[in-house]
């Protein structure tokens, strides 16, 4: 599990966390990696050359050799698995592909639903999600299927309706909670990027499949989202979270870009697939938040408008292993945007050379025998020392999206991509709440307790970082 809105100092999230990051020794300094962003060859070549020693912390970092389980985390090694497969979509770079594929499905566990009991008693919902949104990125991109195995449109389906079965309308009117069960810290909570994730992995399974319950359901999550705290659609402010103690009043108001890149990207497919003008306005509207606020103009500070910058722990370097990664996702659910609202492209284009330019002088780093590592910081000239697979996941998002936009890489379909179509799987057992175990009295204390605690340890945290800018 993952927590958006903690902005703890890198040393504390090392010692919580057990992040793999390191400040590494600046030693030997690399050339940069040329990069032109309007050149496809020059992207591709690019990407190979950051994919490299992510693969190595990739496979140097399971768990005890577990395909697709990596050290004290579960859902990155999903999401590396979506921005790879998208790469290779768009490049044609398919050297990992067989390990990709293994892993993926390795992991949708006995069940094929990405809740296998090995870990299924700890994970929040957004854990799970982004298994899910890999498994319709494979559906998308026409990825191979595997044989005498579930489609991967099955196992984002699976997905899907387990989390739409965890409603829960005790508080809040509904939503779905953080975390699934009620012993974990911040059960009570309901963030944004579970219901972002969920809202957008229903527009992308309803495009695709043309079901429209799934339609509905990314209605129903929508409109609960903007009338909770979590969309403010007066001025398209995003919060990370809400709380579900206190029947979702309060939000937390920490800005992070993979929060809006959900439901950007949600947006769009819904106006791609419907043609309602609605999507396009509330696409548009939550783009102009994160391109005016995740591309901050300072030169002061090294800020020049054009490069994606996580602007709430980049600068004091205080961003955890999960951070360290939203950029590089919502580099590619914006540039999907642009691709499903052609109106769009123009604003997002030249957001997204500018970065690329950016990775390319930025990933210039060596140590461990590894090279062109890349940092957390796109703006800085020369690698900034943090290393590990989340950074160099973030780089070839970016990447990514650049030539997601150059190929006009649009989903596919169902219709042109009928090998993908959904299987009603015997196995499957969906998660409804009767199968989860009773929540007694002492359970909502209990979780009631944690979450205060824990949040207000995130308020205070972020009245620091926001004191620090």
């Amino acid at each position: 599990m993952r927590w958006g809105s903690s902005p703890w100092s890198l040393s504390l999230s090392l010692s919580l966390g057990g992040a793999l990051l390191l400040l590494g020794q600046l030693g030997v300094v690399l050339a940069d990696i040329p990069i032109e962003a309007t050149n496809k060859e020059s992207l591709k070549e690019a990407g190979k050359t950051i994919t490299g020693p992510m693969w190595e912390f990739y496979l140097a970092n399971q768990t005890e050799g577990i395909p697709g389980k990596l050290t004290d985390t579960w859902y990155v090694a999903g999401a590396m698995f979506m921005t790879m497969i998208q790469f290779w979509h768009v490049s044609g770079y398919n050297e990992h592909n067989s390990v990709v594929s293994h892993d993926l499905m390795f992991q949708a566990g006995r069940n094929y639903d990405y809740f296998d009991s090995n870990y299924s008693q700890w994970l929040g919902n957004d854990d799970q999600m982004f298994w899910g949104l890999a498994a319709i990125t494979a559906s998308e991109t026409g990825f191979p299927e595997v044989s005498n195995k579930p489609t991967w449109t099955s196992l984002a389906r699976a997905v899907f309706t387990m989390q739409v079965n965890r409603w829960d309308e005790r508080a809040c009117d509904g939503g779905i909670t953080w975390q699934i069960h009620p012993w974990q810290a911040g059960y009570t909570l309901r963030n944004s990027i579970s219901n972002g994730g969920l809202f957008q992995l229903a527009a992308r399974l309803g495009r695709f499949t043309n079901n429209q319950t799934y339609f509905d359901w990314a209605e129903k999550i929508w409109d609960w989202s903007a009338a909770s705290p979590l969309i403010r659609t007066s001025d398209w402010r995003v919060a990370d979270s809400t709380s579900g103690s206190n029947d979702c009043i309060d939000a937390g108001l920490m800005q992070w870009s993979y929060n809006y890149g959900t439901y950007i990207a949600g947006a769009a497919y819904m106006y791609n697939a419907t043609g309602d003008a609605k999507w396009a306005n509330r696409t548009e509207g939550l783009l102009d938040h994160l391109l005016g606020y995740f591309f901050p103009s300072d030169a002061s500070k090294g800020y020049n408008g054009v490069v994606f910058s996580d602007v709430a722990c980049e600068p004091l370097h205080t961003c955890d292993r999960n951070m360290l990664n939203f950029k590089g996702w919502s580099s590619m659910w914006i540039a999907m945007a642009a691709i499903l609202v052609p109106e769009l492209r123009d604003k997002v284009m030249p957001k997204l050379q500018g970065s690329a330019a950016a990775i390319g002088r930025s990933c210039d780093g060596s140590s461990d025998g590894k090279n062109n590592l890349c940092g957390s910081r796109w703006y800085q000239d020369t690698w900034d020392g943090i290393q590990g697979l989340e950074v160099q996941q973030a780089a070839l998002g970016g990447i990514t999206a650049n030539l997601m936009l150059l190929n006009d890489a649009a989903a596919k379909t169902i219709d042109s991509n009928p090998n993908a179509k959904e299987q009603f799987l015997d196995t499957y057992n969906d998660d409804t709440p009767d199968a989860l175990p009773h929540i007694t009295t002492g359970d909502r204390v209990g979780s009631w307790i944690l979450t205060v605690l824990w949040g207000g340890g995130i308020i205070a945290a972020g009245w620091w970082l926001v004191k620090q800018q």
